[in-house]
């Protein structure tokens, strides 16, 4: 269903360097658009500035590219992304020391005429309704495919030496193929955006149960203490979205 003209969204963003890498590679995004509200998080690749740089560049790029809700959402995002891949490409050719930067990408639109995920990589969208969480995307990589034909369990894919291997990225090459899906959404979702460093080391349960919190603050600090207290071997960005009622 769509969410009206007049629900509420409560959102916050947090990001973490987390216990072992030297600096962080995610980058998030947050935008009040005509008619709605925009949300990216981007986990950069490509080590030290190319990483930095490519995830900033995706925000940028996504931001730059819509200062409205559309009047086709999906074609609107899928385009938003692959400015965000020419961009980071771009870049990458014209400066040698960042050459083979990339970054995932997982976006949410959401305004009064409805809600709509894109992802390229395995940076995650989920919704939490009535206490049951659901991943809104797909992981483009090497574990989840090999999960996908039955090679791998979802726990075998969790400690697999290839886990952090993507096979579709933001930059890397001159064109990217985006995942584009249209959402429910009813007041009472909570909207979760991640990288990573979060849905690697954290469970789902263990997850739903933090987006439970009355508080979107609250809970994406819960969240990254949740991750940093599994190890935080990685960056961990997340991005909780509360769809209330109006008052």
């Amino acid at each position: 269903m769509s969410p009206g003209p007049s629900v509420l969204i409560e959102a916050a963003s947090l990001t973490d360097v987390g216990l072992v890498r030297e600096r962080n590679e995610d980058a998030f995004g947050e935008k009040s658009l005509v008619g709605g509200r925009l949300f990216v998080v981007a986990d950069g690749m490509g080590g030290h500035a190319g990483g930095a740089t490519a995830s900033r560049l995706a925000v940028e790029a996504v931001e730059a590219a819509l200062g409205t809700i559309p009047r086709d959402p999906p074609r609107a995002l899928r385009e938003a992304l692959e400015a965000a891949n020419r961009s980071i490409h771009d870049e990458s050719q014209r400066d040698p020391s960042l050459r083979g930067m990339g970054t995932t990408g997982v976006v949410l639109l959401i305004g009064s005429g409805g809600c709509w995920v894109a992802n390229v990589g395995d940076s995650r969208a989920y919704r939490l309704r009535d206490g049951a969480l659901d991943q809104l995307t797909r992981d483009h990589s090497v574990v989840a495919e090999m999960v996908r034909l039955g090679v791998l369990t979802s726990a075998q894919a969790a400690v697999h030496p290839r886990r952090n291997e993507v096979l579709r990225s933001l930059g890397t090459a001159p064109d990217v193929d985006v995942d584009v899906d249209a959402v429910d959404v009813s007041v009472g979702d909570v909207f979760l955006l991640c990288s990573d460093g979060l849905s690697g080391v954290v469970d789902d349960a263990a997850i739903a149960a933090l987006l439970a919190d009355d508080s979107a603050e609250d809970a994406s600090r819960a969240l990254v203490e949740a991750a940093i207290g599994q190890g935080a071997p990685d960056n961990v960005t997340v991005q909780v979205i509360r769809v209330h009622a109006p008052v």
